[in-house]
């Protein structure tokens, strides 16, 4: 065994038995390096990944490569769950170095740890060939490496500085929102909803923020019905788990109709944030299936002991792909019976669904909605599948995706009353057990029967403050605010640096190569524009003008950036209508009901409301009162 033993990352401990004599970052490992004068070969990915599973099968696991691996670098495992700082540090690298990223993620950096060369999965002989290279370079020009290291990073820095605020030199300008919204709209597939093209990724946060958009009403509505198309068209397809429940991570097609099958936490919390806010938009079956699967399968599958949930669920059973989710023709009749099971292979032969001998569970778009006899076949096949060999299961939870778990039970809270207990549970289980409670340090991740380790990352506590402002919304609860509150405070001591606010923590213990300040969204929103969403929202509330300017100021910084790659920005897009000197928020006695979908983000319960049921105002004054609920419906008809 070698070094990663005694970790317990599910990922790390699967390469445990390795001959590779793999370390865990840390100072252990980086300070033998810089004392032998060794390259580090940095590896990184997490525990459901397949194409890792295969790297490690034919690369990790081979005596030959092992050897020759040991004798020329330090080498090093990195689970990106355990530290994104360093999995979107060497992301960076891996994109400006060859324009491909992925995992597993092999970098092979100075013993400082600054990059010079990566790759994604390769194959035995180039893995080999390209390692004999790097050797080779190390050997014969060791002069070369370090001045090359050093123009990557210097241009990797310039690019992450160049966005912050400080480098902003226009004043604010007025949003075109149309504009922005039909370049981002250019892409969207018509027929299968999302993007255009394969993979396919279902990326919930997208289309939660671009509900969130403020449009003219034809952009809306157009909004609105691609959303619809989007959930819709995954909820019947083979990228949803049709008989468990959950999302699975992407679609390698461009109809969602073959997934590669890890399921993750974040995509499914973010999937509840999505769905709950469709639903109040516009409620449908669609909608109200998709939150309640999904949140139904969290709390059967996913939820641990403790109160959090697990962080993933890997793609692989016993080293096959998609074996827990895929029937084959002999368990189809076995669950169906003869007559029954052939009928259903006919309907789903005719329907395309084979793949690899297999049998894929996908009702396409283009067939309108799933028939009576599809129907069957699930309802047939669901008495069965509990019955199934199910692969494994990583049990740490990851603070961020855990807290957007959180946010999307308590957004459909007011909407799906069966969630109410559940969504308090989960709230009192990450208040808890992330070191939110107690601690001045919020941790990032938590493993089952021991304390939570590992300082907080920005997305953490972005997440947890949005999961916070949302139970203040969603149970009309003023103290869920006062808990946003304090982690605020605790952002501005760890993570604001003057200019923005930075990814790892400032005290991180054995960072990455380069400050990182996450401005773009990707599957998960950007941590930074969920922090200026999270400012403008207190700062409003609790009459805050600082908090108020910091998140115009970023705003601003984000503008260039978001015109040029709307899809990229989408998340700071949502912000810019709130973000002028006259913006109005609208606070809501305690206790009053829910108020039902407001698109306004600005609002949210308050203690200083004395007269009437609420109140709408501006940083400077407030300038209405409303006494009854139809005066609030009134008010929320025409805003």
């Amino acid at each position: 065994m070698n070094q990663l033993s005694t970790e317990q990352s599910a990922y790390l401990l699967q390469h445990a038995h390795n001959p590779v004599d793999w370390w865990p970052w840390g100072s252990e490992a980086l300070e033998a390096a810089a004392a032998n004068g060794q390259w580090l070969l940095v590896s990184i990915g997490y525990s459901a990944c397949h194409w890792c599973h295969v790297m490690e099968r034919e690369i990790f696991e081979d005596a030959e490569c092992a050897a020759y691996m040991n004798a020329h670098f330090r080498n090093i495992k990195v689970d990106r769950e355990e530290r994104p700082d360093l999995d979107l540090a060497y992301m960076a690298s891996a994109l400006a170095l060859s324009g491909q990223g992925g995992w597993p993620l092999n970098v092979i950096c100075l013993p400082d740890g600054r990059p010079i060369w990566a790759s994604t999965y390769l194959p035995k002989a180039r893995w080999l060939a390209a390692l004999g290279k790097l050797v080779g370079i190390q050997h014969d020009h060791p002069e070369i490496a370090g001045p090359y290291a050093t123009r990557l990073v210097d241009a990797l820095t310039e690019s992450a500085m160049a966005i912050l605020p400080n480098s902003a030199k226009e004043e604010a300008k007025e949003h075109d929102h149309p504009s922005h919204w039909e370049k981002l709209s250019v892409r969207w597939d018509p027929d299968a909803g999302g993007y255009r093209g394969a993979p396919k990724f279902p990326l919930p946060a997208t289309w939660w923020s671009a509900l969130g958009l403020t449009l003219d009403p034809s952009a809306q509505e157009a909004t609105i019905k691609h959303v619809q198309l989007t959930v819709s068209s995954i909820l019947h397809s083979g990228s949803y788990d049709a008989l468990r429940g959950g999302l699975f991570r992407y679609s390698t097609d461009a109809v969602w109709k073959v997934p590669h099958f890890e399921k993750m936490a974040y995509d499914n919390g973010l999937w509840l944030c999505l769905t709950g806010a469709l639903h109040a938009v516009q409620p449908s079956p669609d909608s109200a299936n998709a939150y309640g699967k999904t949140a139904n399968w969290l709390q059967n599958e996913m939820r641990l002991e403790s109160g959090l949930f697990a962080a993933a669920i890997d793609a692989d059973t016993r080293h096959v792909e998609g074996a827990s989710y895929t029937w084959s023709a002999e368990a189809i009749h076995e669950s169906m019976g003869s007559q029954a099971g052939q009928k259903a292979m006919d309907l789903l032969d005719y329907l395309g669904n084979r793949w690899e001998g297999q049998y894929i569970l996908h009702w396409p778009t283009e067939e309108g909605p799933p028939s009576e006899e599809y129907q069957e076949i699930l309802q047939k096949l669901q008495l069965s599948v509990y019955q199934r060999s199910m692969p494994q299961r990583d049990d740490k939870s990851v603070h961020a995706w855990n807290a957007w778990i959180l946010a999307g039970l308590a957004s459909g809270m007011p909407y799906f009353k069966e969630m109410a207990d559940a969504t308090r549970q989960a709230a009192e289980a990450h208040w808890q057990h992330f070191g939110l409670a107690h601690s001045a340090h919020p941790r990032h991740v938590a493993y089952p029967g021991v304390p939570a380790r590992g300082v907080a990352f920005l997305d953490d506590v972005a997440a947890s403050i949005h999961a916070f402002i949302t139970l203040a919304q969603s149970t009309m609860k003023v103290h869920w605010l006062e808990r946003a509150h304090q982690l605020i405070h605790y952002a501005e001591k760890a993570h604001w640096d003057g200019q923005g606010y930075t990814y790892a923590a400032m005290d991180q213990l054995n960072p990455a190569f380069m400050v990182q300040y996450d401005w773009e969204d990707d599957v998960l929103p950007s941590a930074q524009a969920l922090m200026a969403r999270n400012l403008l929202i207190l700062g409003h509330l609790a009459g805050n003008p600082r908090w108020v300017e910091r998140a115009h100021q970023l705003v601003l910084a984000s503008e260039a950036l978001s015109a040029e790659a709307p899809s990229r920005f989408i998340s700071w897009r949502v912000l810019a209508p709130h973000i002028s000197t006259d913006a109005s928020h609208l606070l809501l006695a305690e206790d009053q009901p829910h108020p039902g979908y407001i698109q306004n983000i600005l609002w949210g319960p308050s203690a200083s409301v004395t007269k009437g049921i609420g109140q709408v105002c501006t940083m400077s004054a407030c300038t209405l009162v409303l006494e009854s609920k139809q005066e609030l419906h009134a008010y929320l008809a025409t805003h």
